[in-house]
């Protein structure tokens, strides 16, 4: 089970079919925890939004602008759009889930023996420069580690 993580300006409700139309278009089936989070947020503003990136020189915090959905109005924050125009530039079997508030990405690794590990991926390393970082070895342990503070999205209670 996804752990528990409230999101704002998420895309529209998503089904069970929703979900199996991406995996059809791109051929892969989505990881139970994503599947699981998307249903649930369809992706937006997260309310706990910093992670840390061990081994980014200079760099060691990221903040998550915005986990990725389906159907979203805004074409640059769904899954699919963010698939097509990243997959020359990402490693193979990557699916970017989010962004940074740069053009950098978190990504699900969804094949191979990485399958189901959260990675940080430097959109702005040099060529020949390691881009890859690993965030988790799991979704649920990358959003149980995320962490807010004063420019974190604050989310009325319901």
């Amino acid at each position: 089970m996804v752990q528990l993580l409230r999101t704002t300006e998420g895309g529209p409700l998503l089904e069970e079919g929703d979900l199996a139309s991406f995996e059809s278009k791109y051929g892969f089936e989505l990881p139970l925890p994503l599947r699981e989070f998307l249903l649930a947020t369809n992706g937006g503003r997260p309310e706990r939004d910093l992670f840390e990136i061990h081994g980014l020189e200079g760099n060691p915090l990221g903040r998550i602008h915005l986990f990725f959905g389906l159907k979203d109005p805004v074409e640059s924050c769904n899954l699919d759009w963010n698939l097509e125009v990243f997959q020359e530039r990402l490693p193979p079997g990557l699916l970017p889930i989010a962004t940074t508030e740069g053009a950098d990405k978190v990504c699900l690794s969804i094949a191979g023996a990485e399958a189901g590990r959260v990675f940080y991926w430097d959109a702005q390393a040099r060529s020949g420069a390691n881009s890859l970082y690993l965030l988790a070895d799991t979704l649920d342990g990358f959003i149980a580690a995320l962490r807010a503070d004063a420019l974190s999205p604050t989310l009325l209670k319901a």
